[in-house]
């Protein structure tokens, strides 16, 4: 009994001994995000592009969004997109982030195609610079962001003059 004490007292104090010293730091996150459009594939685009505001099967308007990651391992990350006009009219309401499963391209990088990204009032939008903030944050805690600043066109189906 007295031998089962000792091995159990020695365990404990070698468990803790390990434990004991400098913490390692974190190696840091070194991923990248870039924003783009394209409903069926990934179009680069350049600070206030023109691009063309989508008229939806729910009656809305949207902008094309889809974006090309860089350092994640997982193919899940929770998107956070915020829009906000360069101008003194009101940012459209903000929308809750949500949670997307990326198509992996090998080697490390992983791509969305296709987030309808919508604009309420979008007749309030029209040729007015419009700037995205995307932050996509992985299960791990790593995130990426990106901004850029995009001008919706107008000539859509369905679109409204600004009431604001």
């Amino acid at each position: 009994m007295r031998t089962l004490h000792r091995t159990a007292a020695f365990a404990f104090l070698a468990s803790a001994a390990l434990g004991c010293g400098d913490p390692v730091p974190p190696t840091p996150f070194e991923g990248t995000v870039e924003i783009g459009t394209g409903e069926t594939g990934f179009e680069p685009v350049a600070d206030e592009q023109s691009v063309p505001l989508v008229f939806g099967p729910q009656g809305g308007h949207h902008v094309w969004i889809s974006f090309r990651v860089t350092g994640f391992e997982r193919q899940q990350v929770l998107m956070d997109l915020d829009v906000v006009p360069l101008s003194d009219q009101e940012p459209p309401p903000r929308a809750s982030p949500v949670r997307l499963f990326m198509n992996d391209l090998g080697d490390d990088r992983w791509e969305y195609i296709g987030w309808p990204a919508q604009l309420i009032d979008a007749g309030c939008y029209v040729d007015v610079p419009l700037s995205f903030r995307m932050t996509l944050t992985d299960p791990d805690g790593n995130e990426v962001s990106d901004e850029v600043v995009l001008v919706p066109e107008g000539g859509a189906p369905g679109l409204e003059p600004c009431e604001m």
